[in-house]
């Protein structure tokens, strides 16, 4: 139930991964405490902020007005000169900014038009800058995560706020006076990291650290399959790392285990994802990316957040063949880290007998099959979940009913459906919108609540 988070969804373990990482790095400033009478070039935390858009300075006189209202609220709501921006398709955004409101940091987050308006509005909520651009493929220098990376190298390279911030911000009663005089340049003070979820292995770090062990202990290591989709394959590929890691382990000292087999780390996938193709057949494509099919954005599916038509650094983690040693995985972390463009290393595997890649196998999953699952969930459970999860709990079904009995499955509630009520809760959209059917309305099929039969499955 990881949607019980206080950001409420899966995603806070790795935003506060990422963000302790930029600020051990120096990306960040430390973390904003009480005892900081004196902020921001001795302008007091107590002192009022002029808000006005207008300043005589044109560095960023070509920037986009909603994209330089974003930037703005997130430099009058620093309390440490530091900034955090993300592309992110809204979960991740959500932990960012509650964690970054706890360190006194800023944040930016460039999202997809194809979310929940929820998203947008607890964002803004949390004194977060938002910029929505339209849902493209990666390449696309309009994609939010290039948005995202594009408005840190304004902050953070080019410089072009230094100005605004210090003269408008900052120091409002004598900043422009002082330039003057001195006739320099102002202050470089703010301090802006992209956290870049996708690419960043602090993020599956954070999976292979705590989550990881946390489902290890909770089942005293009788895992025999873990199931979930993958956003970035932070969390995937991270718990399936350190599962596998655990048993090789047991193994090798010859401790006995409760399942003779390594547990089988599998990723569900939805429709017009890249993901599943790539582990079933080593290919990164689906039939939904050809132009001629393609729908309103990349991934051809109401699901929100998971799916990607490409490979991240930390999904690619779970491609790869791991010889199993002690702290295998994590000595890949390392070496993936030091490595500035991501290039497998050669290692040598005489030494391990145990060699696996960490994700098994892949299931495609339906929007159908996730709408049956997250009704039949609220009616017999009285959970309300999102659309990510939905997916999770259906593919874990589908693949305990083709394990033995007595097997032990485990997948992840990573959302709730408080954030959804507008397209995955929505009936109007669901039908309308998607063409899809709504639990229910076919009260006279005796089949109605039967939800292997609904997901597809003979049992």
């Amino acid at each position: 139930m990881e949607c019980s988070n206080p950001g409420g969804t899966g995603k806070d373990r790795a935003a506060r991964s990422m963000i302790l990482c930029a600020e051990e790095n120096g990306e960040l400033p430390p973390p904003y405490t009480v005892s900081m009478n004196e902020n921001k070039a001795g302008r007091t935390v107590t002192d009022n902020i002029t808000t006005t858009l207008n300043t005589g300075n044109n560095n960023h006189s070509n920037i986009p007005d909603d994209i330089h209202a974003a930037i703005v609220t997130a430099l009058e709501n620093t309390k440490t000169h530091g900034i955090l921006i993300e592309g992110t398709s809204g979960s991740t955004g959500i932990s960012l900014a509650s964690l970054a409101c706890t360190r006194g940091h800023g944040i930016i987050v460039a999202m997809p038009d194809d979310q929940s308006n929820q998203k947008k509005e607890f964002l803004e909520k949390l004194g977060c800058g938002v910029v929505v651009v339209k849902n493209c493929s990666i390449s696309n220098p309009g994609h939010y995560v290039n948005v995202a990376r594009r408005i840190w190298e304004w902050l953070n390279v080019e410089r072009r706020y230094d100005d605004y911030y210090w003269s408008t911000v900052v120091n409002p009663a004598g900043g422009d006076v002082l330039k003057r005089q001195n006739n320099s340049s102002p202050p470089k003070l703010i301090r802006a990291a992209f956290m870049n979820q996708f690419e960043n292995l602090a993020n599956v770090t954070s999976h292979y650290t705590s989550t990881g062990p946390e489902i290890y202990s909770q089942l005293d290591g009788k895992v025999d399959a873990f199931i979930m989709s993958a956003g970035t394959g932070g969390t995937l590929v991270g718990v399936g790392a350190y599962l596998k890691e655990r048993w090789f382990e047991s193994i090798q000292q010859k401790h006995h285990m409760q399942s003779q087999s390594p547990p089988r780390i599998i990723l569900v996938d939805p429709p017009g994802s890249s993901l599943f193709n790539k582990i079933k057949f080593g290919v990164a494509y689906s039939s939904q990316q050809s132009e001629q099919k393609l729908r309103r954005h990349r991934y051809d599916t109401l699901a929100e957040g998971i799916g990607l038509d490409r490979i991240t650094a930390n999904f690619a983690l779970g491609c790869e063949t791991i010889s199993w040693e002690k702290k295998a995985f994590a000595k890949r972390i390392n070496e993936a880290s030091n490595d500035h463009h991501y290039q497998k290393i050669s290692r040598d595997s005489s030494s391990s007998i145990f060699q696996s890649k960490i994700i098994d196998d892949a299931l495609s999953i339906s929007d159908q099959q996730a709408v049956h699952m997250a009704h039949y969930l609220l009616r017999h459970e009285g959970l309300f979940v999102g659309s990510s999860s939905a997916m999770n709990i259906a593919g874990a079904l589908i693949v305990a009913s083709q394990m033995p009995e007595g097997s032990h499955i485990v997948t992840v509630v990573c959302d709730g459906g408080q954030r959804h009520t507008s397209r995955f809760w929505n009936r109007d959209f669901v039908v309308n919108e998607w063409g899809l059917k709504w639990p229910g309305d076919n009260v006279t099929d005796p089949l109605e609540h039967d939800i292997m039969h609904q997901l597809g499955q003979k049992v």
